[in-house]
């Protein structure tokens, strides 16, 4: 399972929602799209999440809660 950094590094590289980014998930974070995102939001409401990328943390909750 990747980490939180690693959730946040991955995001921060590929930040708009792609078919090649779903590859890549898979690829790189040996995750299906679903459980990535599942993840990904989890890591952003995290303490953990909003010490390490404040940014990351809201654009991802402003995106979910659209």
């Amino acid at each position: 399972m990747p980490t939180v950094p690693e959730l946040f590094a991955f995001e921060n590289r590929h930040p708009r929602h792609t078919s090649r980014k779903e590859a890549l998930i898979f690829d790189e974070l040996g995750l299906r799209p679903a459980r990535y995102y599942q993840m990904l939001l989890h890591a952003a409401r995290s303490a953990e999440g909003w010490a390490l990328d404040p940014m990351l943390c809201r654009r991802t909750l402003a995106r979910e809660a659209a």
